[in-house]
């Protein structure tokens, strides 16, 4: 929004959805997975952006999130000693380092923490981000020589 002060500022919203498969960072309106373990489909957010001047302007927009139901034995843990909303807050970093580190391309399946952290989403210092790396010919590298380059 390219207003100064309180109008400049936007907030993000979930709107009129049912789902707890997902949720939205208020500041940056990124939106992430909560759980969408053994699901698949196509889930449609409706997200809201809210200026916070006097008049309080919004808009609204349908975000179409497809997930795919991977049943892959090539799904690693890497252990990140950081707070679940930092990672969130840089996953595009989080990618481009673990590709680096690689040298494939990394999908990030999920990032979570503590299962009973998960609502605080910034209360333990430990966050799990499951990757699947894929090579040059975009097939999927297995579990062990991820691990072994690590």
């Amino acid at each position: 929004d390219p207003d100064s002060g309180d109008n400049g500022l936007l907030l993000y919203s979930l709107v009129n959805t049912q789902t707890t498969e997902f949720d939205i960072d208020k500041n940056t309106g990124q939106i992430f997975t909560v759980s969408v373990a053994e699901k698949a489909g196509t889930f449609y957010l409706e997200v809201q952006a809210a200026d916070q001047g006097t008049r309080q302007l919004t808009a609204r927009t349908t975000v179409n999130v497809m997930v795919d139901s991977s049943s892959s034995n090539n799904i690693v843990v890497v252990v990140l000693s950081q707070k679940i909303n930092v990672v969130e807050r840089n996953i595009a970093e989080v990618k481009r380092v673990l590709e680096d580190k690689l040298a494939w391309n990394v999908y990030i399946v999920e990032v979570y923490s503590n299962e009973f952290e998960r609502k605080a989403r910034s209360s333990t210092d430990v966050t799990y981000v499951k990757i699947i790396a894929f090579d040059e010919a975009n097939q999927e590298v297995s579990a062990e020589d991820v691990k072994r380059s690590v």
